[in-house]
C-alpha cells in the first residue's frame, strides 16, 4: 500500500515515537473511520497497519473491528471505551502513588504514565524514587510487551503497570508481537497492574488475556 495516499492520522501513527500505544490507537481509528465507507481500502490499510506496527496490541482489537458487520460502530465503541478507560485508570494511579508515597520515576514512552506524572505534585518527581509506573504495548497471560528499560526498572523498584484492556491479547496474538525497541517482561516482575481503573494482581490480568480468544 502506498503510505501517502493514507489519511493523515494513519500516516502519522506509523511514524511517530511519543504518543504510546494508546496514542497510536486513536490515531488509527480515526483514519480508519475516514476510510470505513470504503472496506476494501479499509481492510488494505489495516493489514499495512499490523504490518508496520508489530508490537502494539490495540492494533490487534482494531483489526477485529474493522473485520465485524458494523466496523464503524465498532470503531468508535473501542474510542469511546478507550477514553473511559483511561480517565479511569490515571485516577487509580494518583491514588495508588498516593498511598505508596515517595518519589516516582517511570519507564519511558507511555501516554497514560505521563498523564498520571503531569497530575502529581512536584515533589513527588524530585528525589531518589522509591517506586515506578510503566505503561504496556501488550499483555499475554504470563508477560508483558513494552520499551526497553522496563524489566530492570521493575527489577529495581515496585512498579506498577497502568494501562487498558486494550492492550490484552490470548497468547497465541501476544507471541507474535515485538519489535526491536521492545522488551518481554514476566507479568510477575510487576507489584501490580492498573486495568481501566481496577488494581489487579498480574496473575488477574493474566488470566484475563488468557480468556480471550484469537
Amino acid at each position: 500500500m502506498d503510505q501517502a495516499m493514507l489519511p493523515a492520522p494513519l500516516r502519522e501513527a506509523v511514524t511517530v515515537t511519543t504518543a504510546g500505544a494508546t496514542g497510536v490507537a486513536r490515531m488509527v481509528i480515526q483514519g480508519l473511520l475516514e476510510l470505513i465507507d470504503d472496506p476494501a481500502a479499509a481492510a488494505e490499510a489495516t493489514e499495512f497497519l499490523t504490518a508496520r506496527l508489530p508490537g502494539y496490541a490495540p492494533i490487534w482489537h482494531i483489526a477485529n473491528a474493522v473485520r465485524s458487520d458494523e466496523p464503524a460502530e465498532a470503531l468508535r465503541r473501542i474510542r469511546a471505551d478507550l477514553d473511559h478507560a483511561v480517565d479511569n485508570t490515571v485516577k487509580a494511579a494518583l491514588a495508588w502513588v498516593g498511598e505508596r508515597g515517595g518519589p516516582v520515576t517511570s519507564a519511558p514512552s507511555s501516554s497514560i504514565v505521563a498523564q498520571v506524572l503531569a497530575q502529581l505534585p512536584a515533589g513527588a518527581v524530585t528525589g531518589g524514587p522509591v517506586i515506578a509506573l510503566a505503561g504496556a504495548d501488550a499483555i499475554g497471560p504470563q508477560t508483558v510487551l513494552n520499551i526497553r528499560g522496563t524489566r530492570e526498572l521493575a527489577q529495581r523498584l515496585p512498579t506498577l503497570v497502568v494501562t487498558t484492556a486494550l492492550k490484552l491479547v490470548p497468547g497465541p496474538v501476544f507471541d507474535r508481537l515485538g519489535a526491536p525497541v521492545f522488551e518481554h517482561i514476566p507479568l510477575d516482575s510487576f507489584v501490580g497492574v492498573v486495568l481501566d481503573g481496577e488494581l489487579l494482581s498480574p496473575e488477574e490480568v493474566g488470566r484475563r488475556a488468557a480468556e480471550l480468544r484469537e
